[in-house]
């Protein structure tokens, strides 16, 4: 498990296997659908590319991509990759949550092609993998928005059971670490970061907990029907876009990656993960009144 560990933590070899792992879940989602659609004769359940679907998912590009564009030229720091991605993220997650997730990683893809042609900046594959994911986490949101319309508590077993997995498997890797972890201008025990990691999910979780104990108590069924699947779609793309792969593009971005050994994405990891909880709330409140702002409007074939 040391070796695990420590390969892992090594260079951005977590950020590859968390973008294998990726490309695979995705790859199997299409070959399902296609397969069960073929083979099984099911019905298909995704949206249709009809002439008015296409012309939806036509306009929703063009917005991310103008938007993009147009704050990348007025304010010139946003042309950077980080600040450009989140940009951009905010779009393509509305998309995937309206059209589900084959559509969501194709308008991803497309976007930040088309904002790379446009806006010259810094190129690394873990930008574009984090867009495309953005899309494909936000669709199997709607998936399970879906599966729990009547019943929300299983969106919050998922989000407790996605917290307790990365929980555990981030204490499991860190503790079997044999160096220090770098933070700042401090080297963290093992001890000392599973700590503070632990809290912060721990608060992240009690939170969360606390919030739908309360809709649930006060029967706000449909408001709460409408928002969790917005905070699991902002737990995961937080933890494992932004934090495990984006901060692999962070670190050749920063030129921190000269050498596997310099610990420069590993300390890129810890601090998103600190910051993680923080950002989580501002992403749903920003999902989710842009999806509700949105999604009224658009009347999608299925």
């Amino acid at each position: 498990m040391k070796e695990i560990s420590t390969w892992l933590l090594t260079g951005n070899n977590l950020a590859i296997v968390a973008s294998i792992g990726l490309g695979i879940i995705s790859s199997l989602y299409i070959i399902y659908n296609v397969c069960s659609f073929y083979i099984l004769k099911e019905r298909y359940h995704g949206i249709r590319f009809t002439t008015k679907n296409i012309a939806y998912i036509t306009m929703f590009t063009a917005v991310s991509v103008s938007v993009t564009v147009v704050i990348s030229l007025t304010i010139p720091v946003t042309v950077f990759p980080p600040i450009r991605i989140a940009i951009e993220g905010v779009m393509v997650k509305i998309v995937g949550l309206i059209f589900g997730p084959i559509v969501g990683l194709i308008v991803g893809l497309i976007t930040e092609i088309l904002v790379m042609l446009m806006v010259p900046s810094f190129i690394h594959p873990a930008f574009i993998i984090v867009i495309c994911a953005y899309g494909f986490i936000s669709g199997v949101g709607l998936s399970f928005k879906r599966l729990s319309e009547k019943n929300n508590w299983v969106i919050m077993m998922l989000i407790t059971v996605f917290l307790s997995i990365l929980l555990l498997f981030f204490i499991t890797i860190i503790s079997f670490y044999p160096d220090k972890i770098p933070f700042l201008s401090m080297q963290l025990s093992s001890f000392s970061f599973n700590l503070i990691f632990g809290v912060g999910i721990g608060i992240t979780l009690i939170g969360i907990w606390a919030f739908y104990v309360t809709l649930s108590v006060k029967k706000k069924h449909k408001l709460l029907n409408q928002i969790l699947p917005v905070i699991l779609i902002a737990i995961a793309c937080e933890y494992i876009s932004t934090t495990i792969i984006s901060a692999w593009g962070d670190t050749g971005f920063l030129i921190l990656d000269k050498s596997p050994e310099s610990g420069g994405y590993i300390l890129n990891v810890i601090l998103r993960l600190i910051q993680a909880p923080l950002k989580i709330i501002i992403n749903t409140a920003i999902l989710y009144f842009t999806y509700m702002a949105v999604s009224p409007l658009i009347k999608n074939d299925r």
